[in-house]
């Protein structure tokens, strides 16, 4: 993924200006393909603002890791974090089923 460089003339190698084009009734840029490779950019982009800077950033696969993180949790599971059983002292005779 993206590898930060402290190093001064590496860093201002790879740090380029890219003009705004428009397309339709929106604007562009046209990101290198460098750093299309470097960040894993394909199709789409998530875009946000954070302190006056446009932060663009690949897709994040919103599934992406939840299976190992089930069968992680299944094989340690110690019953903390469950929802707690809310009908333990009900009476449930008075529900209708």
């Amino acid at each position: 993924m993206l590898q930060h460089s402290y190093n001064f003339a590496e860093r201002y190698l790879n740090d380029m200006k890219s003009k705004i084009i428009s397309i339709g009734n929106s604007k562009g840029v046209i990101i290198p393909a460098s750093f299309m490779k470097e960040l894993g950019l394909t199709d789409a982009v998530e875009m946000e603002v954070v302190e006056n800077t446009l932060v663009i950033r690949p897709v994040s696969k919103v599934r992406e890791g939840w299976e190992e993180r089930i069968a992680q949790a299944a094989k340690d599971d110690s019953g903390k974090g469950r929802m707690p059983d809310f009908f333990k002292d009900e009476k449930l005779e008075d529900w209708t089923w």
